[in-house]
């Protein structure tokens, strides 16, 4: 709120005070874990134990996360004031050389202010339609293989499975021993139609099987960097789940356990789901207990029996209306231990970390969540009521 200019001094003595102590609560409000050091994160490398991420001490970190695919490293400051504590941000295959420009601009302004970097492999081409925001073949790669040569939208494909772990290497090549930098985020959003992604056991089926495309791209990871987060995002299945239970439309991750994604330098995968309401992604039920049951079986279990830690990814709305309000309450209550028939997090361990997304200021009207910030650069409220649930405690 621009400041009243005054024209007597003796009006600007007499009203000081009261402005003063509106601006201070107005900032508190926009603010809210400005003065939060412990919202933070440590610098990188970090660990997984149980369901837990973990610093190099030991002692459990809360992931509250911001999407990026846009250069903000101008806007680092603020995104730390909001309370965010790590950028998760965007690359693609086909744009790869432009985009570490980008990244290495942001993480040269957020290291040095305490904000932590994920890498996100969000699509091969990314150039229409669709694929720009989840790729529509539903694969890690869109040429050879099981791909019909185009990335689903229309678009050639140039990035063979091959060419795929070629540039994840390369990344890690780029980002070794940098303590910004904390995790890579191999694949966004894969999809489980039929003739897409699947969880199978060994290397079966790996011109589909996800799994095994993780542990290999995890592989020649850690083969040149061992210390980063290793993040394996449930393939998207709307039908049935993989062990033949509901839906997982939000990342199926039904098999984790019994087919685990097992790699060289232990303690580092962490799985990933995301989650939107029916609004944006289309699913029912959202919010409920129905929808803990099934967050149960699809992924909260792995958290629950301590097998590993689960990181949501994306999340967010607009907040338009009741039912955004029910799946945010429903979500939000599940993360931090507080729903009905769902985890329980007993101190020093920390509740489920997430990425709001996203970092912008666009004044979206449609299905898809705005931005954290309105065309003004202030925090869109409805949103900040949410993600405000999910600080580090």
């Amino acid at each position: 709120m621009p400041a009243k200019t005054w024209n007597r001094g003796h009006a600007r003595r007499r009203h000081a005070p009261r402005l003063l102590a509106l601006l201070l609560t107005a900032l508190a409000g926009l603010l809210p874990a400005a003065a939060r050091a412990d919202s933070m994160l440590p610098p990188g490398p970090f660990s997984t134990r149980g369901s837990q991420i973990v610093a190099a001490d030991g002692t459990p970190v809360r992931i509250m996360g911001v999407g990026v695919f846009t250069d903000v490293s101008r806007d680092v400051a603020r995104i730390k004031a909001a309370g965010f504590n790590t950028l998760r941000i965007s690359w693609g295959n086909r744009r790869r050389l432009g985009d570490v420009d980008r990244i290495d601009r942001i993480v040269a302004a957020a290291g040095p202010i305490g904000l932590r970097v994920i890498l996100d492999n969000h699509y091969n081409e990314g150039l229409r339609g669709m694929c720009v925001a989840q790729q529509k073949n539903g694969l890690w790669y869109d040429l050879g293989g099981a791909s019909d040569g185009t990335d689903g939208c229309g678009t050639p494909g140039t990035v063979t499975d091959a060419k795929f772990v070629a540039d994840w290497v390369a990344m890690a090549e780029h980002y070794r021993g940098n303590p910004t930098v904390i995790g890579y985020d191999l694949r966004n959003e894969p999809l489980a139609y039929p003739g897409m992604s699947t969880w199978e056991a060994g290397s079966r089926n790996p011109d589909h099987n996800i799994r095994w495309m993780y542990e290999r791209v995890g592989r020649a990871i850690q083969a040149v960097d061992p210390d980063k987060l290793i993040i394996c995002e449930g393939p998207q299945n709307y039908t049935r789940s993989f062990a033949g239970g509901a839906p997982a439309p939000w990342g199926d991750l039904s098999l984790a356990a019994r087919l685990p994604v097992v790699l060289p330098t232990p303690g580092k995968v962490v799985y990933s789901v995301h989650d939107y309401p029916a609004e944006i992604a289309g699913y029912h039920p959202d919010s409920g207990p129905v929808k803990v049951a099934q967050m149960n079986r699809t992924w909260g279990y792995l958290v629950m029996q301590g097998i590993a830690p689960v990181l949501v990814g994306e999340m967010a709305s607009n907040m338009k209306g009741p039912t955004s309000a029910a799946w945010a309450d429903t979500l939000t209550a599940y993360m931090n231990g507080e729903a009905p028939g769902g985890p329980r997090f007993t101190p020093p361990d920390q509740p489920i970390g997430c990425v709001w997304w996203w970092a912008g200021s666009d004044d979206n009207s449609g299905e898809q969540p705005s931005g954290i910030w309105d065309a003004e650069g202030r925090l869109r409220a409805d949103q900040r009521a949410v993600w405000r649930k999910l600080l580090p405690r």
